[in-house]
């Protein structure tokens, strides 16, 4: 395991023309660092299926799509003019077929999508609509056939780590409290000139010891740094020259520790899953090299001890609520404090975990009941509207009630508080229905699941998301809902499911927080099947050259790590979703694999002719 990807960058004649790659470099190192406002006025649907406001300002993801576009068709045109020149030719392999299909079916379903605007250029504060997915794949094929040589690939990496350097330094900093986007000067940066008059009001939603980069959020943290470790460490272990190998744990130890601190228990999942495919890749490796092995656990375990010190037992809260998910997953116990809400016959039961309390509205009179239906007594404070339950089991409970006259009869308003659940209602000639911070009233009633019954906060209330999100599939075997369209058909009036997972109805769910899920509902279920096909086809080569491989030169050093930084981010996708800021990065290191792959597949059997 000599060779080592700096070794010859300034010494070695270049097999090729490495600034024909630019629009991927650009790809992989400038697009996740764009930050830049863009103030949007939302209609149509887009404004019907968000939160409410009738403005947006995005950030983090609209000129990040836009450049996307931008690179991509400038790599098109790159590889046009070489394919016409004859300097390159297309390589023959079956991976295109599930990407021809996958982009087939991205396009008819946004053909024949309910939602044709938000199915082009994406929903808001995401913009991964058709024509940014159409370019994944333009990605991927344009990588497949233009990185062919040494070149090209160190010139990649290169930059890439570059961006990775920059992103883990802004992220380290954002978890010591020196935000650049909190400063006056970071707001005034990536302000158009007509928005500046907002940068003294302008706040980011994080606090303290949060990581969220250039990346929009701890969770794409997250998937970014579950590639990039895995990457970084692979080069590091396989590395000989030691100048670059002391550089590159340097670089693998930053994002290390972004990984860790970023708080996404997705990346996290996803980093472990590379690094035990990385172990059991190279076991043999790992034993003979005991001392740097020991040296690599005590550096880590020193880290995580120490940052968790440093946060305050945040850190292990963090990482600890992984297994007590998994636990709870595993029991029959129910993890939210509320299960269900119930209107029936103008009265409504609200039944919690450990109790049941019954509301009845009788001749405009409001009585409460237990679950056996004994009234309870109840002391009103008419000053500040607060009603007292007289028995000793209801005294977590503290009720707001505000009554009025309308000429049909009494109105009355009420918000029932236990610990962070807040269940806000109207009652209304005897019908309740909930209500909302902008006062619309909203249905009470049942959405459609499946599963995770009383697991719903698990995972952050992933539980919640996909029980509520499986029923949906079954109208999207062939063509799914159109790209980016899940905020639009999700159950958005589940607002009993809202209330059991997240302990309130104004919440919007926009996305699926599952990669394969997202894709299955936006795309369609033969959509995820063709999605999934490239990357089984990539495994099972992977599979054949990498897993009894020596490691001994640089096409197969780079191709494991880029396969390991693959699985990373495929591990982190269980549980977060594509986004503009991540995904070019992973589209373009899935082409180099690819690529990669395919060079050592055909030395292989040229040495095995040569024999």
């Amino acid at each position: 395991m000599y060779d080592d990807m700096y070794k010859d960058l300034y010494g070695e004649e270049y097999e090729g023309n490495w600034y024909s790659v630019i629009p991927l470099i650009f790809l992989v190192s400038l697009v996740p660092l764009i930050v830049y406002g863009k103030a949007m006025k939302l209609t149509g649907d887009y404004f019907k299926y968000w939160n409410g406001s009738s403005q947006s300002l995005d950030f983090f993801s609209y000129y990040k799509g836009i450049w996307i576009m931008v690179f991509t068709i400038i790599a098109l045109i790159i590889l046009g003019v070489k394919l016409v020149s004859k300097e390159i030719k297309i390589h023959k392999n079956t991976i295109y077929i599930p990407m021809i299909i996958y982009s087939i079916l991205i396009v008819l379903s946004t053909v024949f999508s309910d939602f044709k605007g938000i199915s082009i250029w994406g929903f808001v504060e995401r913009y991964e609509g058709m024509i940014v997915l159409l370019c994944y794949m333009l990605i991927l094929f344009t990588t497949i056939n233009i990185v062919k040589d040494k070149a090209a690939i160190k010139v990649i990496l290169i930059a890439l780590i570059c961006s990775a350097l920059i992103i883990g330094t802004i992220g380290i900093l954002q978890y010591f409290g020196h935000d650049i986007f909190k400063t006056m000067t970071g707001k005034k940066l990536i302000l158009p000139s007509q928005l500046q008059n907002r940068a003294a009001n302008l706040k980011f939603q994080f606090g303290d010891k949060m990581i969220y980069a250039t990346l929009y959020h701890y969770n794409y943290v997250g998937s970014y740094m579950a590639m990039l470790f895995p990457l970084t460490f692979t080069l590091f272990i396989l590395i000989k020259n030691k100048f670059y190998k002391s550089i590159m744990a340097l670089v693998s130890l930053l994002m290390f520790l972004n990984l860790i601190l970023c708080h996404s228990r997705a990346g996290i999942i996803g980093g472990i899953i590379a690094i035990l495919i990385l172990i059991t890749t190279l076991r043999k490796y790992f034993i003979e090299n005991w001392k740097l092995t020991a040296a690599i656990l005590v550096v880590a375990l020193i880290g995580g001890v120490g940052f968790n010190i440093y946060s305050k037992g945040m850190l292990k809260a963090r990482i600890g609520s992984l297994f007590e998910d998994a636990e709870s997953l595993a029991k029959a116990s129910n993890t939210s404090l509320l299960r269900d809400v119930v209107e029936k016959d103008k009265s409504l039961q609200i039944v919690f975990s450990d109790k049941t309390l019954k509301i009845q509205s009788d001749n405009d009179n409001i009585i409460f009941k237990d679950d056996k239906d004994n009234i309870i007594n109840t002391e009103r404070n008419v000053q500040s509207g607060q009603v007292v339950l007289k028995e000793d089991k209801f005294k977590d409970l503290i009720i707001d009630m505000e009554e009025y006259s309308t000429s049909t009869g009494k109105k009355y308003t009420m918000n029932i508080t236990r610990g962070s659940l807040k269940i806000p209602l109207i009652i209304n000639s005897g019908h309740f229905s909930f209500v909302n911070e902008y006062g619309d009233s909203l249905e009470i009633k049942a959405a459609e699941k499946w599963g995770l019954e009383g697991k719903e906060k698990l995972g952050s209330a992933r539980g919640y998301i996909w029980s509520r999100s499986i029923p949906l599939l079954k109208h999207t075997v062939i063509l799914g809902y159109g790209p980016d369209t899940f905020a639009a058909k999700f159950p958005q009036d589940d607002y009993v499911g809202k209330l059991v997972a997240y302990d309130t109805v104004s919440m919007l769910v926009d996305k699926a927080h599952n990669l394969y899920l997202e894709n299955a509902i936006n795309i369609g279920v033969l959509g995820l099947i063709s999605f999934l096909a490239m990357f089984v086809i990539y495994f099972m080569s992977c599979a054949k050259l990498y897993f009894k491989n020596e490691f001994n030169d640089f096409y197969s050093i780079v191709g494991l790590a880029i396969f390991i930084a693959i699985c990373g981010y495929l591990g982190a996708g269980f549980f977060n979703d594509s986004v503009v800021s991540v995904a070019p990065v992973f589209w373009v290191l899935f082409g180099m694999g690819v690529s990669v792959n395919y060079k050592l597949k055909n030395n292989r059997i040229d040495k095995e002719n040569v024999n």
